[in-house]
């Protein structure tokens, strides 16, 4: 079994109101709740490319923009798991 890692540099929510406690917080819960996913649906076999060619053509990936809808009220675990499964969605299409 590999490890794989998974870092993400910048995560932009436009027009969420959220404080830097509520946002380490939604951080914190969006990884576990991508561990999770990772752990019971495991990973593309696209994951699974030598390094050097996943060092190839990572130059060549993008992940694009994702849209997500949530009620105006939602919590912050319902915005880790939909945050959680768009990244899984996202990973699965580039790796």
């Amino acid at each position: 079994m590999s490890d794989l890692w998974v870092e993400i540099e910048a995560l932009v929510l436009e027009g969420v109101p959220m404080n830097s406690v509520q946002g380490r917080r939604l951080a914190e819960q969006t990884e576990i709740a991508l561990t999770r996913l990772l752990e019971q649906r495991g990973v593309s076999t696209g994951a699974l490319t030598s390094e050097a060619e996943q060092h190839k053509t990572k130059n060549e990936r993008t992940a694009g923009s994702q849209t997500m809808h949530l009620p105006v009220n939602a919590n912050e675990a319902r915005w880790a798991e939909e945050l959680a499964l768009t990244l899984y969605r996202a990973m699965d299409r580039i790796l």
